[in-house]
């Protein structure tokens, strides 16, 4: 197989399947596309809805989390908007951008109960690995990063007489595609990412904000820039705050943020329940909801006539958190996500039967194993 081939088969990009896969850029494959358009359109924004649809006791924690902080100015007329994407202006009232994470506690567990964090002190360090695997194109395999990294926390600079916040720093000291007949080039782009870091600052909860990626100067293959954008999205997904009382099985709290999900502007709601407490070790079951602050759809890499407006939005995710009492970082993360939109303007007045739209879709599984130093 030439290597050209093989790069192409690898090579799942959002700009590359939104070329491919949505502006028929192959005049070979126009007349197949514009027969396919529909069914991947509504395939799409089902597959979507009916996420968004099997987890109503998240829909309900998220509601309820909108209602619970009126002085924070969050919108309590309206909720979070049913297609996925607030409108202008309304996402700075549900979520402030800049502002500290919130955390609203809806019930403590049973008993026994433990004390869970708190946020990672200066001089912690921990040492794994982080997987990742996305997928836009259900006919191509998903690639599959692997990434060895430390987190590791030390004391932010700050100016003036402020308490300084810990800051936290996820270094990449090897990273490679884990899978067999990786052409040479490819091998070599995401192994420039070494070197790479995620820094971003937590409070004394463990509630991440500030986050900022730093790519070293050789790291400039789109393919390197999109694994670093999907171990990005991960990082920031699993750094959860903590109660700062004790919590026991059934238990459970909703994490309020306003950050970054495939280069967009998002409102995001956390939902994490205690399901189990065994040797020292809970395992918390993590539901993500994440609305869009405005329409744009502006990713990095597009064609200049790729639609640049969304007209729904669906990001969600769900997986489980092992985390010993204690300890600041989890020893163990499986997550699964899904991020869909439709494209193009909203109907002011939609018919009965609602417009065909090229859709976006990404899938992406992430797991984190992290042990001592």
């Amino acid at each position: 197989m030439k290597t050209s081939t093989k790069r192409a088969a690898l090579v799942l990009s959002v700009a590359s399947v939104m070329c491919a896969a949505l502006l028929g850029c192959d005049k070979k494959e126009a007349k197949r596309d514009a027969e396919d358009e529909s069914t991947q359109s509504d395939a799409g924004t089902e597959k979507a809805s009916k996420a968004a649809g099997d987890e109503p006791e998240l829909a309900r924690a998220v509601a309820a989390a909108a209602a619970a902080h009126p002085a924070g100015g969050v919108d309590t007329a309206g909720g979070p908007p049913a297609s996925g994407i607030f409108a202008p202006g309304e996402a700075d009232k549900a979520f402030v951008k800049g502002a500290a994470a919130t955390l609203t506690v809806g019930g403590d567990g049973a008993e026994p109960r433990v004390l869970l964090g708190p946020g990672p002190k200066p001089g912690t360090k921990r040492s794994g690995t982080i997987d990742i695997a996305s997928q836009s194109d259900p006919q191509q395999p998903p690639i599959p990063f692997q990434f060895a990294v430390t987190y590791e926390a030390s004391k932010a600079k700050v100016e003036g007489d402020a308490p300084a916040p810990t800051q936290v720093s996820v270094k990449i000291s090897g990273a490679k595609i884990n899978a067999a007949g990786v052409p040479a080039e490819m091998a070599s782009a995401i192994g420039k990412l070494k070197g790479a870091h995620i820094d971003y600052q937590v409070s004394a909860d463990g509630a991440a904000s500030a986050m900022h990626t730093e790519l070293p100067k050789g790291a400039l293959d789109p393919l390197a820039k999109d694994a670093m954008q999907g171990l990005s999205d991960f990082v920031a997904g699993v750094a959860l705050p903590f109660p700062t009382k004790p919590v026991g099985v059934g238990g459970f709290w909703m994490v309020t943020t306003r950050d970054t999900l495939l280069g967009l502007d998002v409102v995001t709601y956390r939902l994490v329940k205690v399901e189990k407490i065994d040797a020292g070790v809970a395992t918390l079951s993590l539901g993500i909801k994440r609305y869009a602050a405005s329409p744009a759809f502006e990713l990095e890499g597009l064609p200049p006539d790729a639609p640049k407006t969304m007209a729904e939005f669906r990001a969600q995710a769900e997986g489980k958190v092992l985390v010993a009492p204690g300890e600041a970082f989890p020893k163990n993360v499986e997550l699964q996500s899904l991020v869909a939109a439709a494209l193009g303007v909203p109907e002011l007045n939609p018919g009965p039967k609602p417009p065909q739209r090229p859709t976006m879709q990404v899938q992406t599984r992430g797991a984190l194993t992290l042990g001592g130093t």
